[in-house]
């Protein structure tokens, strides 16, 4: 329990609250109503300490006091105090990003930023995805887009054009999805995963997504790499289709719209000649 503790105090100070203030928020939470004094006991904070503490606590809506004489408090529920930091967060987050984009209206660079670690990896795309207004087109394995999947989700009923390739068994509610159903354990044998995430054909994520913390992915949106990397999604798409039969043409033109026309000609004629032969 105290190691649950310690790492529970480490992830609010990481969240801007001090030791003293996170000690007495879960004094409070193991008894409330408490006084000063039952707090400063409980979660060993010199009682010179814990009214400063508990005032702030206080001014910021984390802990309530009750009573006069003798003051006691009673924290937030962790439902509510969850809540409240994630719209205060929210909101700051949305405050910079506007004072950030007015302070820098230059175009986008087309740079190259390395991703290191797992964890880094589906963070970002996770945050990409969120951020989707047009198309999000993935070429990925099952267990990197099941983390993906409440984001994809999102995507989708913002109302968000999401296509996904994969080798793997897919959960068609993702999205538009073209994949063969291989078990992912047979499939590792033969391959490392690898992740490929293009969002609104402005941004990409791609490389390995194997789970330790020192392989590199790469992030850009560098228009070169981008039409690489659609293309590819594209190609085994395509192939996806001629193997089972399908019409893929309208999906491939949503992706590449400025070669729509020459390309459903081509996807067609391909298609008419394999139903002939």
């Amino acid at each position: 329990m105290l190691i649950i503790e310690d790492e529970i105090i480490a992830q609010m100070v990481k969240m801007g609250f001090t030791v003293y203030e996170a000690k007495t928020y879960l004094a409070l939470l193991k008894s409330n109503p408490a006084t000063g004094y039952e707090v400063s006991q409980i979660a060993h904070i010199p009682r010179s300490v814990i009214y400063s503490v508990l005032r702030k606590l206080e001014s910021e809506g984390v802990v309530i006091s009750i009573h006069d004489k003798p003051k006691k408090y009673i924290p937030l529920s962790p439902k509510q105090f969850l809540s409240k930091m994630e719209f205060e967060f929210s909101a700051k987050l949305s405050e910079l990003k506007k004072k950030l984009l007015k302070f820098n209206n230059k175009p986008e660079t087309e740079g190259f930023w390395n991703l290191r670690g797992y964890q880094v990896l589906i963070q970002t795309c996770e945050s990409l995805i969120r951020e989707a207004s047009s198309s999000v087109y993935i070429s990925g394995w099952k267990r990197e887009i099941e983390h993906l999947k409440d984001a994809l989700l999102s995507a989708r009923k913002r109302g968000v054009d999401v296509i996904i390739f994969s080798f793997n068994d897919i959960d068609k509610n993702l999205g538009e999805v073209f994949c063969y159903g291989i078990d992912e354990n047979k499939l590792s044998k033969m391959w490392g995963h690898k992740l490929i995430v293009v969002v609104d054909s402005k941004e990409l994520v791609m490389g390995p997504s194997n789970m330790t913390d020192y392989e590199q992915a790469i992030w850009t949106q560098n228009r070169a790499v981008l039409t690489i990397a659609v293309n590819y999604i594209i190609l085994d798409i395509t192939l996806y289709g001629q193997r089972f039969g399908v019409d893929v043409s309208k999906t491939v033109s949503r992706m590449m719209p400025e070669r729509v026309n020459s390309l459903e000609d081509l996807i067609k004629e391909s298609v008419s000649s394999k139903h002939k032969s």
